[in-house]
């Protein structure tokens, strides 16, 4: 079962326009997404951290 993971908006630009998720992530806010779109999002460290769990 694909697990999903919370990721929150840290990007020193604000608001993010993610082609990824089809979605536009403001400053700060938190979203689920699945282990696949969270492992390349993460990989943008400056823009995106986990929330609560461990990866």
């Amino acid at each position: 079962m694909a697990q999903n993971i919370k990721i929150k908006n840290i990007s020193p630009l604000g608001d993010l326009d993610v082609p990824l998720l089809g979605q536009i992530v403001k400053a700060g806010q938190t979203i689920t997404v699945p282990q696949a779109a969270a492992d390349k999002l993460l990989a943008q460290a400056r823009n995106f951290e986990q929330v609560g769990g461990n990866r």
